[in-house]
């Protein structure tokens, strides 16, 4: 029996896809500006981003749901562990061993799973939270690109949790890299 079921693995790629070509997406767009002359293909990427973002926010959604009703690897109790007292105790073990990573290397995910779990769950609440704040600009930026000032204090948060989700990405593939080259196999777990 593979580690995650079909639909963790599905949901995951779809997470993966969506997130990613949002980043892209937003390395080259422009949010529309009032008064502003504005570049087509910028805002023809921005409307790309607009759409992206709404399939990534009900994917993400769809893998939150997924993970309250479900009891396996991708079970709330499994991303969250800091939310039970014995997922507080575990994690509070496996980050007592941080320092020996760079010594010894990283454990294997099965040894450390309350910390691996933690990770994924932090990766999912972030998407979670750029999708929240996408949906409001989506709803609250006139076409024009006009905002209340709300809205504009909430297109900050959105750029904020962006740079922490391209951090998160790049250490992710960073870590899964590194838990291959010591032989854990981590990726055939979610493929």
């Amino acid at each position: 029996m593979s580690y995650y079921d079909t639909p963790t693995k599905v949901l995951h790629k779809g997470m993966a896809l969506t997130v990613v070509v949002q980043v892209g997406l937003s390395l080259f767009m422009q949010h529309p500006k009032p008064n502003v002359v504005r570049d087509p293909l910028a805002l023809q990427l921005f409307d790309a981003h607009e759409w992206v973002g709404i399939a990534a926010t009900l994917i993400v959604l769809a893998h939150v749901t997924y993970s309250l009703m479900c009891s396996g690897h991708a079970s709330w109790r499994t991303l969250l562990p800091w939310l039970t007292s014995d997922g507080r105790s575990q994690l509070g073990k496996e980050l007592g061993q941080v320092s020996s990573w760079f010594s010894k290397g990283l454990p294997h995910p099965d040894a450390s799973h309350a910390l691996a779990s933690t990770i994924h769950g932090f990766g999912l609440l972030a998407v979670l939270m750029q999708g929240f704040t996408g949906v409001c600009i989506f709803l609250g930026m006139a076409e024009d690109g006009t905002v209340t000032e709300g809205v504009h204090d909430v297109m900050e948060l959105h750029e904020g949790i962006g740079m922490f989700i391209i951090a998160y990405l790049l250490l992710h593939v960073a870590a899964a890299i590194w838990h291959q080259k010591q032989g854990h196999d981590v990726i055939s777990r979610i493929k």
